[in-house]
């Protein structure tokens, strides 16, 4: 029999952990959506962990050359890998791919987007248009009757459901079939090291396309100041 989610207007996710439990629900990462406002959750909307944040912005990377875009874009990832485990390879792998596609999509578009600039000094640098792209959260927990909750890999908020994904032929995939409400659950093959991000992107159907359009500016983690300058600036969530 499906599970369904309490019947409130505040919805809390955990996630970044195996388990979630009572003991440490009020110490865990975990995101809290006014489902009232239909709005959904956003790479740029946080909010993120302090100190991770700050250990990410310190860490030297190969490459110096990067744009203030494409250098505050990266961070994110690397956030979204922190919430992974170190060991599980496929979800990994899903997360850079989810990632991979959104550059791509900033950057095939860039045209549209350099458009969206009402004056060229504000033209942005397209990468930071991904902050607009849907936020996955890896290893989600996603609220059930009874208090309680049910695992899967990956969630995200769309702004009236939940799109949950789970990889097949795992314990959480037999879970998730309890999942009720409004919670759209899709069951997916774990991704290959031959896959591309069409593969990760496809079943979620047209919910992480365009993602900016709607948008004056893309949600901005990196504040007070929208976009301040210097790539190594770390975000103030």
């Amino acid at each position: 029999m499906p599970l369904d989610p309490p019947t409130t207007d505040r919805l809390i996710v955990p996630y970044g952990i195996a388990r979630v439990n009572e003991a440490n629900l009020a110490r865990v990462p975990r995101v809290e959506i006014d489902t009232k406002m239909s709005t959904p959750l956003r790479l740029g909307d946080g909010p993120y962990r302090r100190g991770v944040v700050a250990e990410e912005a310190l860490d030297p990377t190969d490459d110096d050359d990067r744009s203030t875009g494409t250098a505050r874009f990266d961070l994110i990832r690397r956030l979204h890998l922190r919430d992974c485990d170190v060991f599980d390879k496929y979800l990994r792998r899903w997360i850079d791919l989810y990632f991979q596609f959104v550059a791509d999509q900033t950057q095939t578009f860039s045209a549209e987007l350099a458009a969206l600039s009402r004056a060229p000094e504000a033209m942005l640098d397209p990468p930071l248009w991904g902050m607009a792209a849907l936020r996955p959260l890896p290893r989600a927990h996603i609220p059930a009757a009874g208090n309680g909750f049910v695992a899967v890999d990956v969630a995200l908020w769309d702004g009236g459901n939940i799109t949950a994904i789970v990889f097949a032929g795992s314990e959480k995939a037999r879970r998730a079939q309890d999942l009720g409400g409004p919670v759209r659950l899709i069951i997916v093959d774990p991704p290959g090291e031959d896959d591309d991000s069409e593969t990760v992107v496809s079943p979620l159907s047209e919910l992480t396309r365009y993602f900016w359009r709607g948008l004056a500016v893309p949600p901005d983690p990196f504040g007070p100041a929208p976009f301040r300058l210097g790539a190594a600036a770390a975000p103030s969530f």
